[in-house]
């Protein structure tokens, strides 16, 4: 239920969901940013400026908040952007026209049975990957395959969206090299034959795409987490939300290197309702899994554009290599550390 629906509670809660909200009665000016840094809210939301703390305004999160952070645009200045790297994503439902990756995307397909409505999932995925403001490889080229979502979801179609990017690379004289997908397995929600799921994976890196999803991102040791305030600035990352609030969680978190997904701005679409507006965003403060992903996709992405011969093996290790840990002793990942250090 939004907040919207009904009076200010005594004592607002975390991750409370404020997406297209009207809040411009509401009064946050005895609300910690603690608590204010985890919510949802878009461009949509409304909001009273005078009823807000100094340390909290909106407009400046949603807008700070589309920096991918830990030096990437750093990176992009010095034209390591992922130019001339096809990639492809396979998710939910997307809005094609959206002006963050809409210029990234080279073919949409659509496979199975959809969702009529678009989802946040799949422009999240997009921008956090190929986002002109958001992404981490902006300049790589997308082939993005949707899939049913919800009570549709089917390892089937996963598996059949996974060969189609194969067999599109048959035709491709600049091969589809990186294939996010924000899934895991198993997954007791998805329908059909898992095993076709984990075949096609199987062919797909048999014929040399790195593929990318929660299985690799944890096998490999890495982990969410995110800065609010400073996102280039390393000593300010904090553990993942997720297990700061799930506390029997933070042993099996612990020495993993993290990739940021908390407090993340992405392209929203969910919401829209004026089919000209194409330029809304959303603020996410607890991010999950799924925007790690396509972060990492992204980094393998910009690595590839140096030294194209690396394996994903390779690059997993040389992000661990030059991985640094902060004064909240936490290993992050450092980005220009890593691209410095391809071809030593």
């Amino acid at each position: 239920m939004k907040f919207n629906f009904f009076e200010q509670p005594p004592k607002l809660k975390k991750f409370e969901d404020f997406r297209g909200a009207d809040l411009s009665s509401k009064d946050f000016l005895d609300v910690s940013l603690d608590v204010l840094k985890t919510i949802d809210f878009d461009s949509q939301t409304k909001w009273s400026k005078d009823k807000l703390p100094s340390n909290f305004n909106p407009e400046v999160v949603l807008e700070n908040s589309k920096n991918p952070g830990l030096g990437i645009k750093e990176l992009h200045s010095q034209g390591i952007t992922g130019i001339g790297i096809n990639v492809a994503i396979i998710d939910q439902k997307l809005d094609i026209n959206h002006n963050e990756y809409s210029g990234a995307l080279a073919n949409y397909e659509e496979i199975g049975k959809v969702d009529n409505e678009i989802s946040m999932h799949g422009p999240g995925v997009s921008s956090l990957f190929v986002g002109r403001n958001c992404g981490v490889a902006p300049e790589s080229k997308l082939y993005y395959k949707a899939t049913p979502s919800g009570k549709d979801c089917n390892w089937d179609k996963q598996a059949e969206a996974l060969n189609k990017i194969v067999n599109d690379n048959s035709s491709l004289k600049d091969k589809i090299k990186i294939v996010s997908c924000s899934l895991g397995y198993p997954n007791p929600d998805f329908k059909g034959n898992l095993n076709n799921w984990k075949n096609s994976i199987k062919e797909a890196r048999g014929d040399g795409i790195i593929f990318v999803d929660s299985n690799t991102l944890f096998e490999a040791g890495f982990i969410g987490g995110g800065s609010f305030t400073d996102k280039d600035n390393f000593d300010t990352y904090e553990e993942w939300l997720f297990t700061q609030e799930n506390k029997k969680d933070k042993k099996w978190a612990e020495g993993k290197i993290i990739i940021p997904c908390d407090y993340r701005t992405i392209a929203s679409s969910w919401n829209k309702k004026d089919k000209d507006n194409i330029d809304e965003y959303a603020f996410y403060g607890q991010g999950g899994v799924s925007w790690a992903i396509p972060y990492l996709a992204g980094l393998f992405t910009l690595m590839l554009q140096v030294n194209k011969d690396l394996t994903m093996e390779e690059m997993i290790k040389i992000l661990k290599d030059t991985s640094v840990t902060n004064k909240n002793d936490l290993k992050i990942i450092d980005p220009q550390k890593a691209i410095e250090n391809i071809n030593k």
